[in-house]
């Protein structure tokens, strides 16, 4: 079978699914330009990561879950696509905690700094 086979929905799911793909690995490429550095310690193109890395696994996953189960109707496990969704979802959200904190530092100095917050 073709995915022609599996109706109008299946090709633009199945881009939608690239795309998020492509940009969960885009937002961890390094970026030297960056205007300051993700919290795993390097400057990359997306200074959210790895959050934004996250997000975009998030999406892809749920285009693909989409894709497979509505479109396509594959059966399987539902707990699967649970877990991994939920395993990103959860890493979305502590590193969004942990990047809340340290962009905090960029944008509050604390009393003993000389910096201002338009440094």
């Amino acid at each position: 079978m073709s995915k022609v086979d599996y109706g109008p929905a299946y090709a633009p799911l199945l881009a939608l699914t690239k795309l998020f793909t492509l940009a969960a690995v885009a937002t961890l490429l390094p970026w030297p330009s960056a205007s300051w550095p993700n919290i795993l310690g390097y400057s990359s193109l997306c200074t959210f990561a790895p959050g934004a890395t996250f997000a975009c696994a998030l999406l892809a996953g749920i285009t693909c879950t989409l894709r497979a189960r509505l479109v396509r109707r594959r059966p399987g496990p539902a707990f699967v696509p649970v877990v991994v969704l939920g395993a990103l979802a959860i890493g979305l959200a502590v590193s969004t905690w942990a990047w809340a904190g340290v962009k905090a530092e960029y944008t509050h100095p604390d009393a003993s700094s000389a910096a201002t917050a338009g440094e």
